[in-house]
Order: structure tokens, then sequence, then C-alpha cells
């Protein structure tokens, strides 16, 4: 088993501090990325609304979310040693490939899943992205952020 990612949180607290730490980093990205695609100032003011911060925030917060990665037999076994043996799994993807990637979720008490045969990064993003819109983006909305 692997773990990729920078941050795992433990609490809804954790979770959203972390949340609000990548506003500041998605101002930057956008304005930078603005920048590169030559906006001037009338189109900038035009055209980045704060929804499109909010979305650039949404991607790195979920892009940096720990996950682990291993086969099948791991994932059974982590989830039969975790905390997480009542918790509510959430597993995409076919059920006929060996590959396997999740995060867990302790505050939600949730696991979310993905599968995968090959594309191991593609299957990290769709996992951190799930992870972000099934349970963070609700529990965000839910402790009034």
């Amino acid at each position: 088993m692997q773990t990729i990612g920078a941050f795992a949180p433990t609490t809804r607290a954790t979770a959203l501090e972390r949340y609000e730490d990548a506003g500041p980093a998605a101002r930057v990205v956008v304005r930078e990325t603005t920048k590169a695609m030559e906006f001037d100032a009338d189109e900038y003011d035009e055209r980045v609304r704060p929804e499109v911060i909010e979305t650039a925030r949404d991607a790195i917060f979920a892009e940096l979310l720990a996950v682990h990665v291993g086969d099948r037999d791991e994932f059974d076994a982590w989830l039969a040693d975790s905390e997480f043996t009542e918790a509510d799994v959430v597993t995409l993807g076919s059920d006929h490939v060996d590959r396997i990637t999740w995060h867990p979720i302790p505050f939600a008490d949730a696991v979310i899943a993905t599968t995968f045969h090959e594309e191991q990064a593609a299957a990290v993003s769709t996992l951190r992205r799930n992870a972000f819109g099934r349970v963070y983006r609700e529990e965000f909305t839910a402790s009034g952020r």
C-alpha cells in the first residue's frame, strides 16, 4: 500500500481550515493564469467572478488530499483493521479490477474508493474530486462556510 497526497483531515475543523488556506492560493493561481492568457484588467474583472476562484479553491483542496493506493486485498485488510468497519464505503468503478485507491474521512464516517486497472493518476484524481463533491462540499456547507 502506498499513500500519496499532502493532508488527510481527521476533523471537520481541520478540513475547513485547510480549505480556507487554499483560498489565497486559488486567487494567485487564477490571477497568474489570466496573466499568462493576457487578460487585461477589464477582461479580468468581467470574466473572473467569485465562483471562478471558488472552483480553483475546490480543485486545489481536493488535489492535495492524501489517498491510499493498493490492491483489493490491501484495501480489504486496511478496512477490516480500521475504525471504518461500519462506515459508509462508496466504491466507484468496476468490481473486476484488482487495483484501488481510497480516502477515509473520519469525521464523516465515510470512505470513498475508486478502482482502476492501469491509470493510477486518473483514478487518484477521480477519487479526490468525488471525495470533495460527495463529502467535503456538503460538510463545509453544513458548517456554515
